[in-house]
């Protein structure tokens, strides 16, 4: 025969514990209501630490968790922050479709950053061209300013890994790769200026379009230049370096063309004496060619 066994005991125990949580949720929600009178004054970073002490008692307590989110969002813009509560309150009620689809809507900006991340992977293994083109898609795909910035400092961290590798084939003698390399980290710069709503490239592009000429004219290939030059100055028209590059490539062709390459250096801003020789290079080789 079994013994009897009291359930006295377990049933103070049980007791205890409901107590104690009801406690607990009682001081969470005192926290919500704090929360909720500092948001009515607009003192959201107030609120938000009544939010967390709320969240801290009771961690299933949901009207906590969609306030935060709401005050991250909306007041506070931490966006890394209310991605995360949203996605808690949407587990706590997966029946509400409003937190359903801000759950949604910060899962795919998530995966735009990723994005990012994953062409920034692709530069650093090497892959420089697939490596910008996808930074460039991650770029145009982005919908907040929080997002855009993530990617931008992505393309930011690529630039410097890309130039280190140009140096590297430059340094090898491998010219063409170079100037592909160089390219590409070009491309970052203007990326990078067309998404800030700048219309001047950065002073460290400087360095670069030196470096990229230099590559091309060792490679006997000066011409190779041009496109990026070209964009660089649909973008900074006035970018003194990409001016004397280009008119020096110019002057390379076969046979020179030095109008062009007078206005690219008048641009520039070189010596006056300089553009007018130039000029009158174009006019001697223009009645050159009526003569013919």
């Amino acid at each position: 025969m079994r013994p009897i066994t009291s359930r006295a005991p377990i049933v103070a125990l049980l007791l205890i514990v409901s107590l104690v949580a009801a406690g607990c949720m009682s001081e969470a929600k005192k926290h919500l209501y704090k929360a909720e009178d500092l948001f009515e004054k607009k003192d959201y970073q107030a609120a938000r630490e009544q939010l967390l002490q709320a969240i801290k008692l009771d961690p299933n307590l949901l009207d906590a968790h969609k306030a935060l989110a709401n005050i991250d969002e909306q007041f506070l813009h931490k966006d890394d922050e209310a991605a995360r509560e949203y996605q808690i309150a949407s587990a706590l009620d997966p029946t509400d479709p409003k937190l359903l689809q801000k759950a949604r809507y910060y899962r795919y900006l998530k995966e735009q950053e990723e994005q990012g991340d994953k062409a920034l992977g692709e530069v650093k293994s090497g892959d420089l061209e697939q490596g910008m083109k996808d930074l460039r898609a991650a770029l145009l795909a982005t919908r907040t300013a929080a997002t855009r910035a993530h990617v931008i400092q992505d393309v930011a961290d690529a630039i410097p890994i890309i130039v280190a590798q140009g140096d590297k084939l430059a340094q090898q003698q491998k010219y063409v790769d170079a100037v592909k390399a160089y390219e590409q980290a070009l491309r970052g710069y203007i990326l990078i200026a067309e998404a800030d709503k700048q219309q001047k490239l950065a002073p460290d592009a400087d360095k670069v379009l030196r470096a990229i000429a230099d590559a091309a004219n060792k490679a006997g290939a000066p011409d190779m230049t041009s496109p990026v030059l070209q964009d660089v100055l649909s973008l900074d028209a006035n970018n003194k370096v990409a001016n004397l590059e280009l008119a020096q490539v110019y002057l390379q062709h076969k046979p020179p063309d030095y109008e062009t390459a007078a206005e690219l250096m008048e641009r520039a801003g070189a010596p006056q004496a300089e553009v007018t020789k130039l000029h009158e290079e174009a006019k001697r080789q223009e009645a050159k060619m009526r003569r013919r």
